[in-house]
C-alpha cells in the first residue's frame, strides 16, 4: 500500500515537472517565433511597407512634439494627437489587411493614453 501511494504522488510529480518542461518549451517555441516574425518584418522594404514605417514614424515625431508641449496646452495637444490617430488610420486601413488593423488602433490608443496621463500627472502602465 505504501508503495503505491508513492508511485501515485511519483507520477503526480513527474506530471508536475513535464507540464513545466513543456510551458518552457512552449514559451521558448513562442520566442523563437516572434523573433522570426521581427526578422521578416524588418527584412520587408516593399513600398507599402516603408510607406507604413515613414507614416508610423511621422505620426511617433509629431506626438513626442506634442507631448514636449502637453502641459503648456492640453487641447491643443489633443487635437493633434486625434488628427494624427485618423491620419495613421487611414494609412493602415489602406495599407494593412483587415485582421491586423485593430492591434494597430490598439498601439495606438496605448501610446495616446500614455500621453494622456503624463499630461494629467499619472504614471501610464504599458500592456
Amino acid at each position: 500500500m505504501e508503495k503505491q501511494i508513492l508511485d501515485i504522488l511519483n507520477a503526480g510529480l513527474g506530471l508536475i515537472k513535464a507540464s513545466q518542461e513543456g510551458l518552457g518549451k512552449a514559451k521558448a517555441d513562442l520566442e523563437k517565433t516572434y523573433l522570426e516574425l521581427v526578422t521578416k518584418g524588418a527584412s520587408d522594404n516593399s513600398e507599402t511597407t516603408v510607406k507604413i514605417r515613414e507614416t508610423v514614424d511621422k505620426v511617433i515625431n509629431d506626438i513626442k512634439e506634442v507631448s514636449s508641449v502637453a502641459g503648456k496646452n492640453y487641447e491643443e495637444t489633443r487635437s493633434k494627437i486625434i488628427e494624427n490617430y485618423n491620419k495613421i488610420t487611414e494609412e493602415i486601413k489602406n495599407k494593412i489587411p483587415e485582421g491586423q488593423i485593430e492591434a494597430v488602433k490598439a498601439k495606438i490608443n496605448e501610446v495616446a493614453e500614455a500621453i494622456k496621463n503624463t499630461t494629467s500627472g499619472k504614471v501610464a502602465v504599458s500592456k
